[in-house]
């Protein structure tokens, strides 16, 4: 077979649309700005092609796409198009007879999917990084770290280490049955690679049930529990001598309720304080035609806000170190599928079907004052002010 992405050449840049979709939020809402850094369709993707499975956000530098050749729709190969959120221009541009692609999030790497074979090149120099085929139907992948691909199959997890010559891939974990008639929509793994997490969605009724399998790798141990969207962090929690492996967890319940956990993950660090497990109830506004539910976790280690997005645009805003929830307010009108980290203003970006790329920041001050007015909680106002306004 050819190399799946043969020749990708450097597309020139095109101009950034950044212009605010709606300013501070008035009334009682928390106040944040929602800026349109990128519409999808300006650079020539069309909305009947901003779909999940199409349109991938490992992280705030690049997203990557694959969509039909608009010029030629008969032609095989699909075009490639990959693009910087931030600067709102095109990076790479190129075809490939590729059936999914993933950039790496820190590096300039994309990795490809043909089938059951794999290819990782790199965008500048045009290298060929590493390749294999696989033996199994790979239904979900992602990457994991920097170096580690992980790739689901319908009754195992595997990861495959790029850079390693001999036995690349290995086999970590079995799926459990819990997830055995779900969707695989994420896989995450904590900083150590020793606690990872797969989660599954199923439609049940009139509502969508999520199942997330937590496997600790040590000693092989395996729970599920009820989660649509999981993550994990190295937290430092005040008062404790040593950073925290911490799990976060968002769900929706029976009718409108759900929950927002923070967990401290073992092992236990001598001279920190017990671990703590702490939770919050999340309320989803429903109307008779969708269900509402969380499809992502991002977390600002710097302010130390976790942020709760939702299939249907909405944004709750909670405290690391108690799970509370600050703030809830609507972000966009359209289904968000994806978000990542700003890691330059700790807020968060997100894609919409509408092909909007957004990102929604806190205003610093302003939300100091909503959490002693409206919140009415003073010493965490107290707190965040120190790390969000110095």
């Amino acid at each position: 077979m050819e190399p799946s992405l043969p020749e990708l050449t450097r597309a020139s840049p095109s101009p950034s649309p950044s212009h605010t979709v709606s300013g501070e939020v008035g009334g009682r809402g928390p106040p944040i700005t929602i800026n349109e850094l990128v519409q999808l369709a300006h650079i020539g993707i069309p909305n009947t092609q901003v779909t999940w499975s199409r349109v991938t956000m490992t992280s705030d530098k690049w997203i990557a796409v694959r969509h039909d050749n608009r010029t030629d729709l008969s032609a095989k190969r699909a075009v490639v198009t990959v693009l910087s959120p931030i600067e709102g221009t095109i990076s790479y541009a190129g075809s490939t007879s590729a059936d999914s692609v993933l950039m790496n999030q820190s590096q300039p790497l994309i990795a490809l999917k043909a089938g059951q074979r794999f290819e990782v090149f790199n965008l500048d120099t045009k290298e060929l990084i590493s390749k294999i085929k696989f033996h199994e139907l790979v239904i979900f992948w992602t990457w994991l770290t920097t170096d580690v691909i992980a790739m689901v199959t319908d009754s195992a997890v595997y990861h495959w280490s790029i850079h390693k010559e001999t036995a690349p891939t290995e086999q970590v974990f079995l799926r459990h049955n819990r997830l055995a008639f779900t969707e695989i929509v994420s896989y995450k793994a904590d900083p150590s690679l020793k606690w990872l997490a797969l989660t599954g969605l199923t439609p049940e009724d009139e509502r969508i049930s999520g199942v997330t399998q937590l496997y600790y790798v040590d000693e092989e141990i395996t729970q599920c529990i009820s989660a649509h969207a999981v993550c994990f962090s190295s937290y430092h929690f005040p008062g404790n001598p040593y950073p925290s492996t911490v799990f976060c967890v968002s769900s929706r319940e029976a009718q409108d309720h759900g929950k927002v956990h923070v967990i401290e993950l073992g092992p236990y660090k001598t001279g920190n304080f017990a671990p703590r497990n702490c939770y919050d109830h999340l309320h989803f506004l429903d109307d008779l035609e969708r269900y509402d539910f969380p499809i992502s976790l991002q977390i600002s280690v710097e302010y130390g806000l976790l942020f709760v997005v939702t299939k249907y645009g909405y944004l709750y805003m909670c405290d690391m170190e108690t799970a509370m929830c600050l703030c809830c307010t609507r972000v966009a009108i359209d289904v968000i599928f994806a978000s990542a980290l700003n890691t330059t203003t700790q807020g968060i970006l997100a894609i919409t079907r509408g092909g909007q790329v957004i990102t929604v920041d806190l205003k610093k001050d302003g939300f100091i004052s909503y959490l002693r007015e409206q919140v009415r909680t003073a010493y965490r106002a107290n707190r965040f002010e120190k790390v969000i306004c110095p």
